[in-house]
């Protein structure tokens, strides 16, 4: 017990060590490079041999949000079995929008071993129009209206979530509304959550969605256990890499993103068990090729100022917006001397919301969303679903995510007229 708990201790330092020496290597790198990786813009998984969505077509869409922002979103409404195609020509589909959580982007969903056991391709073989989103600083959706806002790192990563809920969110599922003509169904995984329920408090969205589920729902941080990222939150370490000037954390930026893929592919070494773990909870249900896709395109870049906004929460246990720091630069941003937190309360009492919520999370802890459904009140049309030994990916990636999850998902929104 004693080794085991030396074994974890210095991983936890290793870690924040790894962290550090990264967000340093990567901010050098892209100023070398100029930032080209902002400005690139890399193949769609919608063309090409579709290897990597199992053989489903997909269309690609770019958005442009009122900040300038060019974000890619994916369409998926071919079936593959004739009852999905016969299902689709009977009727108008109905159109789902499904939102990643931090540190990934839209392929998340599509790296497990069979198309059954990928949430999007589960929804499109059950009739459903699917729209799949990469929020901004992804790999598909770091481009920008602006030449000035690329060629500026400081400038391109300076948002956090909040600017996803208030301009990436909106943008998105208005365009699909114009697309279909239809409120979507929403699922969001992590920050996912935590952007819907920021956008509550910001806009209507209920204009635009007609149900929410969220997996995993990242709102209130008041029982962070020690580990990673409760360390890295009360050591400050977003906001020491931000006063040397390091815009955003990128662990896959080449070298190093190769020397990370070849240390977890030794023999012996279980990247999952030891170090994802820390952040996630320890995977209950994903097996070794779905390992290996996952850190194929995954992890994602995210800013660092985006990072130090997860850590407030941590430290202050309040669900708001960004805290600058002092009172003056709060006062020119928001009108009052302290970030405002939102309300969620703002969410109709009769909006239809599905909470997916695992023991073995780190992040999604279950006091915490108790804590969610206490501040919502009573009399609220929501629905739960709690299984012990899932974590924070094994929602999306686990093997039995397709018997345990997926068609309660589905159980859900066919409910809703």
């Amino acid at each position: 017990m004693l080794q085991e708990m030396a074994v974890h201790g210095w991983l936890l330092v290793i870690s924040v060590l790894v962290i550090v020496t990264v967000s340093f290597a990567s901010s050098k790198l892209q100023g070398v490079s100029q930032h080209n990786n902002v400005a690139a813009s890399p193949h769609s998984i919608c063309s090409g041999d579709f290897s990597f969505t199992k053989g489903y077509r997909c269309q690609d869409y770019d958005v442009i949000t009122e900040d300038g922002y060019i974000l890619k979103l994916w369409r998926f409404r071919e079936g593959r079995t004739k009852e999905s195609q016969w299902e689709g020509r009977k009727k108008q589909k109905q159109p789902v929008f499904i939102q990643h959580g931090v540190l990934m982007n839209g392929q998340c969903w599509f790296v497990v071993s069979h198309a059954d056991q990928s949430l999007p391709l589960v929804l499109v073989e059950h009739g459903y129009d699917v729209w799949v989103s990469n929020s901004r600083g992804t790999t598909f959706s770091q481009r920008h209206i602006s030449s000035n806002n690329l060629s500026l790192p400081a400038n391109y990563w300076d948002f956090t979530w909040s600017e996803m809920a208030s301009y990436d969110l909106p943008t998105f599922l208005n365009f699909v509304y114009l697309e279909t003509g239809q409120k979507v169904h929403y699922i969001g995984h992590s920050q996912g959550t935590t952007m819907m329920f920021a956008a509550f408090s910001e806009w209507k969205v209920q204009e635009r969605v007609k149900s929410a589920t969220m997996v995993a729902p990242v709102v209130y941080l008041n029982h962070m256990p020690f580990g990673l990222v409760d360390v890295l939150a009360k050591a400050y370490i977003g906001e020491i890499a931000g006063s040397f000037g390091i815009p955003d954390l990128n662990i896959m930026t080449e070298p190093i993103g190769t020397i990370v893929r070849a240390l977890c592919n030794v023999p012996g070494v279980d990247c999952f068990g030891w170090i994802v773990s820390l952040f996630t909870g320890m995977n209950c249900c994903m097996n070794a090729s779905t390992v290996e896709l996952w850190f194929g395109s995954q992890p994602q870049p995210t800013p660092i100022k985006n990072l130090v906004h997860w850590a407030q929460g941590v430290r202050k246990q309040v669900f708001g917006k960004y805290d600058y720091g002092d009172p003056a630069t709060n006062l020119e941003h928001y009108g009052v001397p302290e970030p405002p937190p939102y309300n969620i309360l703002k969410m109709p009492k009769d909006f239809p919301l599905f909470l997916i919520y695992g023991g073995g999370d780190l992040l999604a802890i279950r006091k915490d969303v108790h804590i969610l459904l206490n501040k919502l009140g009573p009399d609220r049309n929501i629905r739960e679903l709690y299984i012990d030994n899932y974590a924070h990916l094994d929602f999306l990636e686990a093997v039995n995510a397709k018997d345990l999850v997926y068609p309660d998902i589905i159980s859900f929104m066919r409910g809703i007229r």
